[in-house]
């Protein structure tokens, strides 16, 4: 910069045109000059990013699942999948509490500790897919479905007569799942919705030989096997 262009401050008291210089008087009666306030809260700034430490590194952005596109069957398969999933869920909490068996009961625990995560995996599907989160299904009485009168039927059961009735409704629903997961992988397209179905189909199948051991004597648990 041209040192004629230069802004210069005066000290009340000062020539005209002489820079001001900051002094301060020390007991001793020298005078020192004083940093700018500017300067000194530079300083400070440069001390405190020293001690501070490298920047933490950058989160980077969680991966966003690509959306489906599913056809008919995998829309028909998802959406009686999450319905029969949401009403055996509230059977499953009602033999967990009402069981007169230990086994029956522990029967039901398992079951809902398996068909919770499942029935989160379906919903994600769905999400995906941009399907109406409604459900359909709601009220229907068909093979499997747990409905709101097999509830009340299983309310106003005795505890005598409680066991046999939920283990007849799980059977349904075991061996409906697997039917329609076998039509899922024959009739879909969506891949995922495919894979969806081959586990179900696998878990099932695990399923119903872990209720087989426990209705064993209670049913007849060959009635509707798939």
């Amino acid at each position: 910069m041209n040192p004629t262009l230069a802004p210069t401050l005066s000290r009340p008291g000062s020539s005209p045109g002489q820079p001001y210089r900051d002094e301060r008087v020390e007991p001793s009666g020298r005078r020192r000059p004083a940093w700018p306030a500017a300067a000194a809260l530079l300083a400070v700034l440069l001390a405190g990013s020293a001690c501070a430490g490298p920047a933490p590194a950058p989160v980077p952005p969680r991966p966003v699942a690509s959306p489906l596109l599913l056809q008919g069957a995998d829309v028909a398969w998802l959406q009686i999948m999450i319905s029969m999933d949401g009403q055996l869920l509230a059977l499953l909490e009602r033999a967990e509490r009402r069981g007169s068996d230990a086994a029956v009961r522990d029967l039901a625990a398992a079951l809902r500790r398996e068909h919770t995560p499942e029935l989160s995996r379906l919903v994600d599907l769905r999400t995906r897919a941009g399907l109406p989160t409604e459900d359909i299904h709601k009220g229907h009485d068909m093979p499997g479905m747990v409905t709101d009168a097999d509830l009340a039927e299983v309310d106003a059961a005795a505890a005598s007569g409680f066991d046999a009735l939920f283990l007849t409704r799980v059977r349904e629903h075991l061996d409906q799942c697997v039917s329609l997961a076998k039509s899922e992988q024959q009739a879909g397209t969506e891949p995922a919705v495919r894979d969806a179905a081959a586990a179900v189909e696998r878990e099932r199948a695990a399923q119903r030989a872990e209720f087989d051991q426990v209705a064993k004597g209670r049913i007849d648990v060959a009635a509707t096997g798939a």
